[in-house]
């Protein structure tokens, strides 16, 4: 009964005591200002009911500064939509963390262009009006599940939620996606540990 009262009250007990964590943010190719802008809401929706607040620097702007938690994500491909046909190759993931000796290190990497033709399979006519909206939805949704593997320091995943092992394009820009009760107190009970 005690662990189910924590679970329920748990982003409210974790307003409490938020963690800044700082993402610098490398584009190895374009990216559309609304994806970006859309990718940011939707990951910092998502971490604050984990007790985490994001800032997000691009990598220019970050290398004169110093932070506590820092965490660097290179995006890779062209982060923004098109009116391609998607290829059929899903292969692989959309996005990764990085680890060394068995330790999770605060370097990712989403994989745009996969992700572009992934959630692709799941748009209709009327979603591609706001595809760069949809994408950056996207974006956000596999940056919070890496940052999930990052600040919780665990390989594993979730039974649902952002944090499951497998997001399907629809759930990528559905309506609403976010980490479960349990996933929060999770990434709390973690949250002390250094990042590096």
């Amino acid at each position: 009964m005690r662990k189910a009262l924590l679970l329920f009250f748990c982003p409210l007990f974790l307003l409490a005591q938020n963690k800044e964590v700082t993402i610098v943010m490398q584009f190895a190719d374009g990216f559309s200002p609304q994806a970006l802008q859309e990718m940011q809401l939707e990951a910092e929706r998502i971490v604050s009911k984990a007790g985490v607040n994001l800032a997000f620097k691009h990598r220019h702007e970050a290398a004169q500064e110093t932070y506590n938690d820092l965490i660097f994500f290179k995006l890779t491909g062209r982060c923004e939509m098109d009116s391609f046909p998607p290829l059929l190759d899903e292969r692989g993931p959309l996005a990764f963390t990085f680890t060394t000796d068995g330790r999770i290190l605060p370097f990712g990497e989403v994989k745009c262009d996969r992700l572009r033709d992934s959630i692709k399979t799941a748009m209709s006519g009327a979603d591609y009006s706001q595809g760069n909206h949809l994408l950056g939805r996207a974006m956000g949704r596999v940056l919070a599940h890496e940052l999930y593997h990052m600040l919780a320091q665990s390989k594993g995943h979730a039974k649902g939620g952002v944090a499951r092992e497998f997001l399907s394009p629809r759930q990528l820009i559905a309506e609403k996606l976010d980490f479960s009760n349990h996933d929060c107190a999770f990434i709390q009970s973690n949250g002390s540990k250094s990042l590096l």
